[in-house]
Parts: structure tokens; sequence; C-alpha cells
């Protein structure tokens, strides 16, 4: 009977849920690489992201990177978060991060990814991770952004800051083994000093009729992620599952106690 393998069916209840679309805007620019937060800005939102995704299912979930240009990472929204959303977002480090065009382009970055969504009748939401230091005059594609928010009027804009608003803080520069070695300058040699701008996040969050949210230290990520999901989340309804539960482990246990107690006798 041991073999067999004893099970215990239970019925329980569970919320259906709608999934969504969500399409995550990460800031690759080179100020993105300040360890104001730990391990620094960039790897802490790729962290906490991770963190969310893990616990998602039947979302379907966009990519978009953007420094002095945006970058949609996958060619449609995808259901996949291990084989390829996950894989895909393990790539963007460091290196990335320094190569990529200089600059840190919102106005083209909330166009790419008002783009990646479909047409079809979902909750659709932007969850946009940037320190906010815009290097580059482009309101002019802010402004376009806007005009499509409103003329699709089915997408929810979130800024969600990262980085401390108090001190300046310099970038550094690794080597192979991630040791130190110096700071990144600019073009007069003197060290690069960047600092979240919640102004101007806070302008494009009104603007797109969003919301704005700072994280100084990163550990608030998560809680961030999980409220503005839940805000959005549907709930078709109640339903039933049987759910089976293997208890040979338990049954063997009974034997051998069993078994124990006949040799003594």
């Amino acid at each position: 009977m041991v073999l067999v393998g004893p099970k215990w069916q239970t019925t329980e209840e569970y919320f259906e849920k709608e999934g969504m679309e969500i399409v995550f805007v990460l800031d690759v620019s080179l100020s993105m690489l300040a360890e104001d937060v730990k391990p620094n800005r960039l790897q802490r939102a790729k962290i906490e992201m991770e963190n969310l995704i893990k616990g998602l299912e039947n979302d379907y979930l966009g990519l978009v990177v953007f420094a002095g240009r945006a970058f949609s990472m996958l060619p449609y929204l995808t259901t996949d978060y291990d084989s390829i959303y996950l894989r895909i977002l393990r790539m963007i480090n460091e290196n990335y991060a320094r190569f990529v065009p200089y600059g840190t382009n919102v106005g083209n970055a909330l166009l790419v990814a008002i783009e990646s969504f479909s047409k079809e009748e979902r909750e659709k939401v932007i969850i946009f991770l940037t320190d906010g230091e815009e290097q580059l005059a482009v309101r002019s594609q802010v402004a376009e952004a806007v005009k499509m928010l409103m003329e699709r009027k089915d997408i929810s804009v979130y800024l969600i800051g990262i980085g401390d608003l108090q001190e300046y803080s310099p970038i550094p520069k690794k080597d192979k083994n991630g040791h130190t070695i110096g700071y990144e300058l600019d073009i007069e040699d003197n060290t690069i000093m960047t600092r979240p701008d919640p102004e101007l996040l806070q302008e494009i969050a009104d603007v797109t009729g969003g919301r704005y949210i700072h994280d100084a230290t990163g550990d608030e990520l998560k809680g961030i992620f999980e409220g503005v999901i839940a805000e959005h989340r549907k709930v078709l309804g109640v339903k039933t599952r049987n759910t089976v539960k293997d208890i040979s482990q338990y049954f063997l246990g009974g034997v051998l106690i069993f078994l124990v107690f006949f040799l003594l006798l």
C-alpha cells in the first residue's frame, strides 16, 4: 500500500484573476550605476522586478530599456517568464549601461512603451523605473506620448523614481573583478555626480495622468510594484479546485512505529 502512495484530496476556493498587460520601462543610463542604492540603482531595480515577476501568472509582460534612445527588448508581450522574460532581463548589466547611447530620453521611452501594448481589452500598466535625470531636450516626445495616451485611454502610467534625493553620488568604474578603480568623468575630467530629479518625474506624471512614487533606498520597490498591480487587478470570481496531497511519508511513519511496537512485544 505504501508503494501505491496514499493520497488526501481536499477542495479549496481561490480567486480567478484576469491577466493584465504590464510593460516595465527600465532606465539603463550611466547614472543608474550610482551606488546610493545597493548594489546600485540598476541592479536593485532588476532584483525587485524579478522578485515580483516570479509571483505573477497569466499576465502579459513587455520590457523597454532606454538611455539616449529606447528599445523594446521583446517583439511582443509574453507570458513566458522564465525562458524568455527573465533571461533577457538578466542580460542587462553594468556593461550594457556603459555602452548604450548617452542620455535619459524619457519621452522616447514612453512612446516605445505605449506602442508595445495590444488592442485587447485588458488592464494595461506602464511601470517606469528611472532616476529621472533627463539629459536630452525631448519634451516634444513627451507631448507626443501624452497625445497617444489620451487617444487610447486604456493605459495607466506609474513613474517609480529610485535613488537618494538628498545627496549627489559618483558613478564607479569597476575592473573585471568588480573592484572600484575610479569614477566616471565628464568631458572636462570632472567626476560626474548624479542625483534623481523628482521635479521632472512629477511633471511627467502630471501631464500623462499618471502617478509618481519615489523610493530612495530600493527597499520598497517590490511593495510599490505589488500595490500598482493590485490596484488594477480584476477578480473574475471565486472558483474551487481539488488538490491532492501525497501522504506516503506519514503513512510510512505510522507503519514503522507499528513495527517497532510489535517487535518490542
